[in-house]
């Protein structure tokens, strides 16, 4: 996640879906600076994103997005064999393909028109 989720909206849903341990959410020491960076105003916030965050150890280094800084989103993905990354970020030369190999990038909002992903809202809700 790449912005702060404000309440009620796909970000925040992405967000309690990992916290409550519905979805899996892995991050590497790289995505992890990433998000120190982009969430240093909200040290709080970071410190559960670090929480719920499973940490893994690419062993390769990609260079297939132009923003470089989001290659290592894509390794992190690529080494726990992730099936998806839901992203704000698809601006051109970001994560601009709706497929990287076998990973799937999706807006909050899109990822939240999967099937599956329905259940698992519902599952949240019933708490």
């Amino acid at each position: 996640m790449a912005t702060v989720p404000r309440e009620n909206n796909a970000s925040a849903l992405v967000f309690e879906l990992a916290r409550a341990g519905l979805v899996e959410t892995w991050a590497s020491p790289a995505v992890l600076e990433e998000h120190a960076d982009v969430l240093g105003d909200r040290p709080d916030f970071l410190a559960e994103v670090v929480e719920i965050c499973r940490i893994c150890h690419p062993l390769t280094e990609l260079r297939i997005i132009r923003h470089e800084p989001d290659n290592r989103f894509l390794e992190c993905a690529f080494a726990v064999s992730a099936d998806v990354i839901v992203t704000v970020n698809t601006a051109p030369g970001h994560f601009d393909r709706e497929r990287f190999q076998t990973v799937r990038v999706f807006t909050p909002g899109r990822f939240f028109k999967l099937r599956e992903v329905g259940i698992l809202v519902r599952r949240l809700a019933e708490g």
